[in-house]
């Protein structure tokens, strides 16, 4: 047997379907579609989808009351809710795309969806609603007046790579479009003949919430020793070997117009990192109490740029015996340098006097995706992963 919510929502579509057929096969408007002006319901126009709150959200209006309490009552789920209202970036084959993420809900008198990510100015979206077979194309107009977007950075910024790197990550000035992004993104060795099928296409695009960041990844089934593709085709970069990663210009930014201009990064390979990285051989370099100085984490090797902004934190240590060391967060301002080999955390008040606790998240990676509890390519015969709780790494350090 369903769940109650489930045969609520069942319940409710059924009704609506029976409705739909029934009127229709009469001759008759479905209750909430095909109404006049004058019918009084809802906010007095047709039903119509239109884009609404500057361009950050979809609504649908002019629904009846009936359509409106159904939907409201039966609380369908985001997979039920992307049938009846999907939202695609048109296209010839828009209907091999994917929905757009986000959040749907009733409000009112009107059905809305609000994207995950902003829709892209100058891109035109392909809306339908069921029941009722209503569709719409909308686009957001382009804002002409911000500056050009242009390529900041890209991580790994150092000039040597190990031979199973797994990510590298692209920073914007701005916000960049949706669903294009590897038609503008080439490997070439450094005679100048493209790498095939190094990077791992993903549909959905690896953008972080802003989209100013994108991450690539390298094929993992190319990296990961055993594997077909790894038989196959053998690792995306060779030891010893140099690489461009190209960008080029005509990559759309989210006002839907183009890069000031391309980027590229020139790196080296040298042979492949198997190893977990190990806090042991960090050296940690306390501030003075009373002092503004950063705290700084000084690695052996380049460890992943996006991660450091998040997993490691420091906290003033209790000296609880029972092993939980953290007290207070201490929150400051987080800069990597040194090519992702120095970490330092500045406070925007002088450091008190005292004893601290630096936590390391177990899922830390150095640039071959390796991280505290496992190696990201390991002989599954031997695999001795830990446990996060067990992995993860409390360093103390005091302030004098």
């Amino acid at each position: 047997m369903g769940s109650t919510k489930s045969r609520r929502w069942a319940g409710a579509l059924v009704a609506l379907a029976a409705a739909f057929f029934v009127w229709r096969g009469m001759g008759l408007p479905v209750p909430g579609l095909d109404r006049s002006p004058a019918d009084g319901d809802g906010d007095g126009g047709p039903p119509r989808i239109e884009l609404a709150e500057g361009g950050a959200a979809v609504v649908v209006l002019g629904l009846g009351q009936t359509l409106i309490d159904a939907l409201s009552s039966s609380a369908p789920s985001t997979a039920r809710w992307q049938a009846l209202f999907p939202i695609r970036i048109a296209s010839a084959a828009s209907n091999d795309l994917p929905v757009m993420l986000g959040e749907y809900a009733v409000e009112e008198d009107r059905v809305v969806f609000r994207p995950r990510f902003a829709l892209m100015p100058g891109t035109s979206y392909r809306v339908r609603f069921d029941p009722g077979s209503l569709e719409a194309e909308l686009s957001v107009p382009r804002d002409t007046s911000a500056p050009r977007t242009r390529v900041v950075q890209i991580y790994p910024s150092g000039p040597i790579v190990p031979m199973n790197l797994l990510k590298m990550y692209v920073h914007f000035s701005a916000p960049m479009s949706f669903g294009e992004a590897y038609q503008h993104i080439r490997l070439r060795t450094a005679s100048g003949e493209l790498v095939p099928d190094a990077i791992l296409e993903v549909l959905e695009e690896l953008w972080d919430p802003e989209r100013r960041r994108l991450t690539l990844l390298f094929d993992p089934g190319r990296i990961k020793r055993d594997l077909e593709p790894n038989l196959t085709l053998g690792l995306p970069l060779r030891d010893g070997e140099s690489y461009v990663l190209e960008i080029d210009e005509g990559w759309r930014d989210g006002s839907g117009r183009p890069l000031a201009e391309g980027f590229s990064k020139t790196f080296s390979v040298e042979a492949a990192d198997r190893v977990s990285p190990d806090t042991d051989t960090w050296v940690i370099r306390a501030p003075a109490s009373g002092s503004r100085e950063a705290l700084e984490i000084v690695f052996p090797e380049p460890m992943d740029r996006a991660l450091l902004d998040r997993l490691i934190t420091v906290s003033t240590d209790r000296g609880d015996r029972r092993g939980d060391r953290r007290g207070e967060r201490v929150e400051g301002r987080i800069e990597v340098t040194d090519h992702e080999t120095v970490w330092r955390l500045t406070l925007d008040r002088p450091w008190d006097a005292g004893r601290y606790v630096i936590d390391v998240n177990a899922n830390l990676e150095d640039l071959a995706g390796n991280n505290l509890a496992s190696l990201f390519d390991v002989d599954l015969s031997q695999d001795v992963r830990l446990s996060d709780v067990e992995a993860q790494a409390r360093l103390p350090f005091e302030v004098r």
